[in-house]
């Protein structure tokens, strides 16, 4: 198993968008909690293009119905991300990801068949 050493940024939605990268990469949507005011994990995905999921995410035309929800009430949120160019590094991190934070909006698990460990931004697992 490798262990990657990702630099991750991380921005608040739509008015940071602007200086997300347009690279391939994987990311973490999280929502601050009210309780502690940590950001707790929502959601994992990977993307061609950073910035372009990044603005998927929060338009109208979002496909995941919770996580459209999530977003239109307002919570307070961010979108940390990492670069990675290698498809199979995506695939793996995005299943290592997946597998620690147990994300609430995910609807399934990513098809990779090995999961790569990486270091990970000032997040935190679902309680």
């Amino acid at each position: 198993m490798s262990d990657l050493k990702l630099e991750w940024k991380e921005c608040k939605p739509e008015t940071e968008f602007k200086n997300v990268s347009e690279k391939a990469g994987v990311y973490i949507i999280s929502t601050k909690q009210a309780v502690d005011g940590q950001y707790e994990v929502k959601y994992v995905g990977q993307a061609s293009n950073l910035k372009e999921r990044a603005q998927q995410h929060w338009s109208k035309n979002e496909q995941n119905t919770e996580l459209k929800n999530h977003i239109a009430n307002g919570y307070a949120m961010k979108f940390s991300y990492a670069e990675l160019a290698s498809q199979y590094e995506r695939d793996g991190v995005e299943l290592f990801l997946f597998k620690y934070f147990n994300p609430v909006y995910n609807k399934c698990t990513p098809p990779a068949k090995t999961s790569l460990t990486c270091d990970l931004p000032e997040v935190r697992k679902r309680k």
